[in-house]
């Protein structure tokens, strides 16, 4: 896993405990995470939209 590619601000949200419900360690370890961090961010609203 490349958790530490993530934007600052999702680092926040998962140590926060604030991330999406769904945005779990398995989906983390499913799931390609993209270096860039406005992709990221895309990935992180398609969460809350989905919510």
């Amino acid at each position: 896993m490349r958790l530490t590619l993530l934007a600052p601000d999702i680092i926040e949200l998962l140590m926060t405990g604030r991330q999406p419900r769904r945005m779990n360690l398995i989906w983390f370890q499913r799931n390609p995470i993209p270096v860039d961090w406005e992709a990221q961010r895309q990935i992180v609203q398609r969460f809350k939209e989905d919510a």
